[in-house]
């Protein structure tokens, strides 16, 4: 400390000691009283003042104001237990009114000059040095694609392996790539090669390329993986960081032997309007107590926390799921994969009491965005924009299998209760790794996460849960409540808008607007779903959601049952009510609009028949023109499957009996039997040996079986093939099911019948008249109106 500082302490700490505000301004001066006229230069003096003032005791709140502008960091913020508030008093540190303070991890990169016709270039000298390698490079905010190929934007924007292989002892790892693909790079050792799997990725450097083979040598040393995510034949793959694929705008490479920064500027880009930032630091800000002294009462209200980088480890990212990875052990052998650890957060709170996160952003984060460890109670993280995360956006909760203190739940007091994440706007996270979520739970009571929107993820939405059985657990009492989620799984597959792992009695999932968890082009295996029940998921109560647009049926169950929870007013299809041949009808408008009725065996007969009332404006177009007016059990290939269909101007059904192609059977009138803008009177029957189909009460289309049915047991769905491979198109009235074969004059009645009430004598097991779709309707705005962000957060947190 200067002489001018000692002299100037007495003032400050006069001022500090009847102070109930502070003020930090990049203009400021650490030597200043704090005062508004007088702000700090840092975040960290203030710090100093606020600890100053609360050792005698706080009176009143203290607020410390940061003014507008950039505070780069050189280190992390740390807050302890002597920077929190009491019980009755809170610290707050806020943006001054109409300020938008940006704490900042990155360093700006200055002295851009031409290289060549389209390329800027600019000197990076810490990375000559080996002193900096940073993994990301901002412009004017917007994160830009490191050198990748194939391009992120080319179709296709991936590769398949031809194999992998991991030497038993793991002193070798490969994969091959077509030769074509493979050629003799500058740098290899900077290159990373990214392979997709189901649910994870795995990403490494690499140490040896041989183009004449396609083998790529992966960097050492190795970890193994889960089949279902490791790289092996037919895996998606892209390879990235390399100044061969610098080839077009948008995209940037940092050459670490010239210690050069090179960028392709996007269109209309002029070097003296753009701002570049390459992050410095891993983590922005810990918050960290003890289990005898938390830190409480302690907020952030209107802070921007920007640019950090990816701590990424030597020896690579072998996904796990959901930020989780496993790494190299002594004594593991081949393809064991565990024990796992997390990609670190920029955020971190761990034994915090009554504190908040609101109002703010993180963005441009190259780890998990926030974590919440042990020992966090009470906490809420509400109002924030979430985006441009490497991996997941915001996790609560402990990973119980192998925890560092080697017990099998917490101990007493450690366990974080009753967190509250709300009204955050959390969208393209998991730009590094594509199996991080937005919104990760688990071993936790009481956590709740609610109004939230999350849109833009590669993988799932929101992940409650984390235990692989349904072994009981302290993660309990949770509720997911009124999030709006959408336009999920945009790389993997095997998720959900909402996924759950594990028994959680007590947890609700209630209110919840999910749709578009659909396929992308490096998709494999198993489906998406609206709401993914995966292993050991039990106790959950599920009530009043709105799920619809999925490429897997609306809820998926793996290890787990529908009826170990409980169930009530979901709707399942985005239905919409049009005139029907009587009253309302289900307007089928082939991307959305069906109903689901959960399994009962009186809905799938050995014997059957299906009628229905079908009303068609227009022929369906492109593609597949088949579709699915009512049906049970996945699709034609699927052991079970039965089904009522329509093909541009035919009728049809299909029956399968013992799983595959070969044993799906189906019968089609000729072209004509449909006409447009006409109510036509559709069925179908199986009597045990023949499958039948009906036009107006004329058979139109008979095929032999001679095979006793297996019934199924899942949902039955009107309006789109079970398993969401395509919905109908047109009006649907007056569905009914039976649990034998009606003969050809009891249709021929039941076409003159128009619609109405069948005889007793007909053996009746289901009917769907639509006169409730406008209760649908309704449940439907309600979901769709109240989910996602409240209204005082959607004015200011605009998708």
């Amino acid at each position: 400390m200067t002489l001018r500082h000692i002299l100037l302490a007495p003032v400050i700490l006069a001022f500090a000691l009847q102070a109930s505000e502070f003020h930090v301004s990049p203009n400021g001066n650490d030597a200043g009283p704090g005062s508004r006229e007088r702000p700090f230069a840092t975040l960290q003096r203030a710090q100093g003042a606020v600890q100053q003032a609360t050792k005698a005791g706080l009176e009143d709140g203290i607020t410390v104001y940061l003014a507008d502008g950039v505070y780069e960091l050189a280190q992390a913020l740390h807050f302890g237990p002597e920077d929190g508030g009491t019980a009755d008093h809170a610290v707050t540190y806020a943006a001054l009114p109409g300020a938008t303070p940006t704490l900042s991890g990155g360093r700006p990169i200055q002295g851009w000059r031409k290289a060549g016709k389209a390329l800027w270039e600019a000197a990076v000298p810490e990375a000559r040095a080996g002193d900096w390698n940073p993994r990301q490079l901002f412009v004017n905010g917007r994160r830009a694609q490191r050198a990748r190929w194939p391009n992120a934007d080319a179709k296709p924007a991936y590769r398949r392996l031809k194999g992998a292989a991991l030497a038993e002892d793991r002193s070798v790892y490969t994969v091959t790539m077509d030769p074509a693909d493979v050629a003799a790079w500058e740098r290899v050792e900077d290159i990373e090669v990214v392979v997709c799997g189901n649910w994870e990725i795995t990403r490494k450097k690499l140490a040896a390329v041989n183009p004449a083979t396609g083998v790529l040598t992966l960097a050492p040393p190795h970890a193994g993986g889960h089949a279902a995510i490791r790289p092996q034949a037919g895996r998606f793959t892209f390879l990235e960081n390399a100044r061969e694929f610098l080839d077009q705008p948008g995209e940037w490479y940092l050459d670490r032997s010239r210690g050069v920064v090179t960028y392709w500027p996007l269109r209309g880009e002029k070097l003296a309007d753009c701002h570049f930032v390459m992050p410095r630091l891993t983590q922005l800000m810990e918050v960290r107590g003890t289990a005898e002294q938390p830190v409480r009462n302690l907020h952030f209200r209107g802070l921007q926390f920007r640019y950090t980088d990816w701590d990424f480890p030597a020896y690579g990212f072998n996904g796990i799921q959901a930020s989780f990875h496993t790494f190299p052990a002594e004594g593991q052998t081949g393809w064991a994969w565990s024990p796992w650890k997390c990609t670190p957060a920029a955020l971190v709170w761990e034994f915090t009491e009554d504190c908040s996160l609101r109002d703010g952003a993180l963005d441009g984060l190259g780890g998990v965005g926030m974590r919440l460890f042990r020992g966090c109670h009470r906490n809420l993280i509400e109002g924030n924009l979430v985006q441009q995360i490497g991996g997941s956006g915001l996790m609560v909760g402990e990973y119980l299998t192998g925890f560092a203190w080697g017990k099998d739940k917490l101990p007493e007091g450690e366990l974080p209760t009753r967190n509250r994440i709300a009204n955050n706007l959390i969208r393209r996270c998991g730009l590094d790794d594509y199996g991080a979520v937005g919104v990760w739970v688990s071993f936790t009571d009481g956590t709740e996460i609610s109004h939230n929107l999350l849109y833009d993820l590669p993988y799932s939405g929101i992940s409650v849960g984390w235990q692989w059985s349904d072994t009981p657990t302290e993660n309990r009492n949770n509720l997911v409540e009124a999030n709006h989620v959408h336009t999920v799984l945009q790389k993997l597959c095997d998720g959900g808008c909402l996924y759950t792992l594990g028994r959680q009695p007590g947890t609700v999932i209630r209110g919840n607007h999910f749709h578009g968890a659909q396929r992308s082009e490096t998709a494999q295996g198993a489906p998406n779903n609206g709401i993914f029940f995966d292993q050991g998921s039990r106790d959950f109560r599920v009530e009043n959601n709105l799920i619809y647009g999925t490429s897997g049926t609306p809820i998926r169950f793996n290890q787990c049952k529908r009826e170990w929870h409980t169930w009530a007013g979901n709707r399942f299809g985005r239905t919409r009510a049009v005139p029907g041949l009587i009253g309302a009808g289900l307007c089928g408008d082939g991307s959305s609009s069906c109903i689901e009725i959960p399994h009962e065996a009186k809905l799938d007969p050995p014997e059957l028949t299906a009628e229905a009332w079908v009303y068609l404006d227009r022929w369906t177009q492109g593609g597949d023109p088949r579709r699915w007016v009512i049906n049970k059990n996945k699709n034609e290939w699927a052991a079970g499957h039965w089904a009522l269909m329509t093909e541009r101007n035919k009728a049809g059904a299909y029956l399968n009996i013992g799983g595959g192609q070969k044993n799906c059977f189906e019968a089609w009138s000729t072209e004509g039997a449909l006409s447009l803008k006409t109510w036509h009177h559709l069925a179908f029957t199986y009597d045990g040996k023949n499958l039948r189909v009906y036009v107006d009460g004329k058979e139109v289309g008979q095929t032999a079986v001679n095979r006793v049915r297996k019934p199924g047991t899942t949902p039955v769905v009107i309006g789109r093939r079970q398993d969401a491979y395509n919905y109908f198109l047109g009006t649907i009235d007056e569905v009914r099911l039976y649990s034998r074969a009606l003969t050809q004059p009891e249709l021929a009645s039941r076409c003159l019948a128009k619609g109405t009430t069948p005889p007793q004598s007909l053996p009746l097991v289901g009917h769907w008249g639509f006169a409730d779709l406008a209760e649908a309707l309704k449940a439907t705005t309600v979901a769709t109106d109240t989910a996602g962000l409240q209204p005082p957060y959607r004015k200011r947190l605009r998708p």
